[in-house]
C-alpha cells in the first residue's frame, strides 16, 4: 500500500513545491472508476502540495494543514469532501458490481456446492464481515445449513421470533449481524446470518444485499423445482412397475419429502362407497387399517370446501382446532363412530387435496405437520396441488391396469372376486396377521341342495340362487373383509382382525340375512365351517383346511335324519 503524502518531494535542489487547484482536480476525480484509480490520482496530484496528508488504508483520509503556499482552505474542504463522496459512491459501485456477479453466478448453478462456498467469502468481502452462515427453516425451527458456511460465526442459538422474520422476508438488524432472507416467488424457507458485530447498514447496503437475497433464493427455488420434477420423472417410472397396492406408500413417501414442511401423511384410495387408508407415514398403519369414511363425509367434513372445490382438486389447509372439529368422524370395524381418531391429535396443520382424474375423484392425499402450525405456505400448497396432478395420472394408469387384472380375478356370475382373488388375498391376510399379531378367521360355506335345484329347477335358476347368496353375503360384510366364490357353489369369507367367537356371530349373520331368500319352492340355506388362524400356520393352508373340515362336518350332519 502507498504510504502517507505530506505534499512535499524532494529534488536534486531540495523539497519542490507544485501548487494544486482543488476544484479543478476535484472535477477530474469524477472521472475515476474505481477506488484505486481515485486514490492513484489524488496521491499523484496531492505529492507536492504543501500541508496536504494522504493517509493509507481501505479508510484513508485527507487532511489539511496550515503551510506557506498551501491552497485555499475553503476550497481544500470542498475537495475533502468531494473526494470522500466519490470514494463511497464507487465503493457502493464496486460491491454492487461484486454483488450482481455473485447473482450471475447463482443462476443455474445453484444446485453446485461449490458454487456457494466460493460465493460466501465474496459477502464477507464485500460487507467486513465476520463471517456467514446459512440457515433453513426445518419443521419449525431455524437450523444451520452445514454446507453454507464461511468466516467466524459465534450465534448458534435461534428464536421462534428470528423464524417468523425469516418467513416474513424481512431483513433485519441485530446488535451482532443482519439476518437475510433469501425469498424468491414463495416465503423465505432459507436464510443467510451476516455476523457483524457493531455493524450500521446503510440503506443503499440493505438495498444491494436484498438484491443479492432475491437472486439466491430464486435460484434456490429453481433448483428444488428442478428436484421436485426429477424425483416425479422417477416415481413415474417405478409406479408403473408395480400394481395400485404397492404404489401407494411410495408415492406418499415422495410426496413427504418433496413437499416443503412436511413431516408425515396419509394416502386414502376410494373403495366402493367408502375411502380406506392405503398407506400413512409418521402413523400406527395398523390402526389405520380398521378405518373408513364415507366419501360424503371426507368431502364434506375433512375436506370441507365444498363440492366445486372438490371436483376441481383444489387444496385446503387445516391447523390446530379445526383439525379436531373437522376431523370427528368415522367408521371402525364397520361400526359408525363420533370423535377424531387419536391420530388426529398429533397433527399441527395438514393440507388434504383430492386426486382426481377426468372429474372423479380416486383417492385423498393427507400432508401433515406435527410440530409447526404455519409449516404450510403458498410454496407447500402449489407443490401440493402439482404433486396431485402427477399422482393423478399415475394412480389412473395403474388403476386401468388394475382393472384388467380385476377383471381376471372376478366370477362373471355373482360379480365376486374368484378362486385366483381368494388366493392371493389369503397370502396377503395371513402375512399381515403374522406381521402385526391379528386375528384372522375364514368361514367356508356351500349352497344346501344345490344339486337339487340345478336338476329339478333348471340350471337358470341355479345361477339365480347363486346371484342371491352373493348379495346375502356382500351385505354382512364389514368394511376389511372379503368374500370369493370359491368355486361351483362355494363361497369363501375372510375375515381380519376377528376371532373364531367373532366368525361364528358372522356365520348366525349371514343365516339371518338368508332368511326369507328361495329358489322356487326350496329355501336357500348354507352349510358353513369356520376356522381361526392357528399358531405356526404361516401359509394359511392349515387355516384353509380346517374351515373346509367344519363344512364338510355341518354338511354331513344336515344330511342325518
Amino acid at each position: 500500500m502507498i504510504g502517507d503524502v505530506t505534499g512535499e518531494q524532494t529534488g536534486p535542489l531540495g523539497p519542490e513545491r507544485r501548487p494544486v487547484a482543488p476544484l479543478t482536480l476535484l472535477a477530474s476525480l469524477t472521472a475515476c472508476r474505481s477506488e484505486e484509480e481515485l486514490y492513484s490520482r489524488l496521491h499523484s496530484a496531492l505529492a507536492g502540495c504543501p500541508g496536504a496528508h494522504l493517509s493509507s488504508g481501505p479508510d484513508w483520509t485527507l487532511t489539511w494543514t496550515d503551510h506557506p503556499g498551501a491552497p485555499d482552505h475553503a476550497e481544500f474542504e470542498i475537495l475533502r469532501e468531494g473526494a470522500l463522496n466519490l470514494r463511497a459512491s464507487l465503493r457502493a459501485l464496486g460491491r454492487a458490481s461484486r454483488l450482481s456477479g455473485l447473482a450471475l453466478q447463482f443462476a443455474g448453478r445453484g444446485q453446485d456446492a461449490a458454487v456457494i462456498q466460493s460465493a460466501l467469502p465474496e459477502v464477507i468481502a464485500a460487507f467486513s464481515l465476520r463471517g456467514v452462515q446459512g440457515l433453513r427453516d426445518q419443521h419449525g425451527q431455524l437450523v444451520p445449513e452445514p454446507a453454507w458456511l464461511a468466516g467466524t460465526v459465534q450465534r448458534q442459538t435461534w428464536t421462534a421470533q428470528d423464524l417468523q422474520v425469516v418467513r416474513r422476508g424481512a431483513v433485519t438488524e441485530y446488535p451482532d449481524g443482519l439476518l437475510l432472507p433469501l425469498p424468491g416467488r414463495w416465503r423465505a424457507r432459507v436464510a443467510l446470518w451476516l455476523e457483524a458485530p457493531g455493524r450500521s447498514w446503510s440503506p443503499e447496503e440493505r438495498s444491494l444485499l436484498d438484491l443479492l437475497a432475491r437472486a439466491i433464493g430464486t435460484e434456490h427455488e429453481r433448483v428444488n423445482d428442478q428436484r421436485l420434477l426429477s424425483a416425479l420423472l422417477a416415481m413415474q417410472g417405478r409406479l408403473l412397475e408395480s400394481d395400485p397396492e404397492s404404489a401407494y406408500r411410495p408415492l406418499l413417501q415422495e410426496a413427504v419429502e418433496l413437499i416443503p414442511g412436511a413431516q408425515g401423511g396419509s394416502l386414502l384410495v376410494r373403495d366402493g362407497a367408502v375411502f380406506r387408508y392405503a398407506a400413512a407415514i409418521s402413523f400406527d398403519e395398523t390402526d389405520l387399517r380398521r378405518i373408513t369414511y364415507t366419501v360424503d363425509d371426507t368431502r364434506d367434513r375433512w375436506y370441507g370446501l365444498g363440492p366445486d372445490a372438490w371436483n376441481r382438486g383444489v387444496p385446503r389447509v387445516l391447523r390446530d382446532s379445526r383439525l379436531r372439529s373437522q376431523g370427528s368422524r368415522f367408521i371402525e370395524d364397520g361400526e359408525p363412530r363420533v370423535g377424531s381418531l387419536p391420530s388426529v391429535g398429533q397433527i399441527a396443520a395438514s393440507i388434504g387435496v383430492p386426486i382426481l382424474h377426468e372429474g372423479e375423484v380416486y383417492a385423498f392425499l393427507n400432508i401433515d405437520a406435527h410440530t409447526d402450525p404455519d409449516a404450510f405456505g403458498e410454496q407447500s400448497v402449489e407443490v401440493t396441488r402439482s404433486f396431485a396432478v402427477q399422482a393423478a395420472l399415475l394412480l389412473h394408469e395403474n388403476w386401468q391396469r388394475a382393472r384388467i387384472q380385476h377383471a381376471a380375478r372376478t366370477d362373471v356370475l355373482t360379480g365376486l372376486p374368484n378362486r385366483r382373488a381368494f388366493t392371493e388375498a389369503l397370502d396377503a391376510e395371513v402375512a399381515n396377521a403374522r406381521r402385526y399379531g391379528t386375528a384372522l378367521s375364514l368361514l367356508l360355506a356351500d349352497v344346501t341342495r344345490f344339486k337339487t335345484i340345478n336338476d329339478s329347477l333348471g340350471h337358470a335358476a341355479g345361477d339365480q340362487a347363486l346371484v342371491q347368496v352373493a348379495e346375502a353375503l356382500r351385505a354382512c360384510l364389514r368394511a376389511g373383509d372379503h368374500v370369493f366364490r370359491w368355486g361351483g357353489d362355494e363361497f369363501a369369507l375372510l375375515l381380519p382382525h376377528t376371532t373364531l367367537e367373532g366368525a361364528q356371530s358372522a356365520r348366525e349373520r349371514i343365516r339371518t340375512q338368508l332368511a326369507g331368500c328361495v329358489a322356487g319352492p326350496l329355501p336357500l340355506e348354507l352349510n358353513i365351517g369356520v376356522a381361526a388362524l392357528p399358531p405356526g400356520d404361516d401359509s394359511g393352508a392349515k387355516l384353509l383346511h380346517d374351515a373346509d373340515t367344519a363344512m364338510y362336518r355341518e354338511k354331513q350332519a344336515a344330511r342325518r335324519p
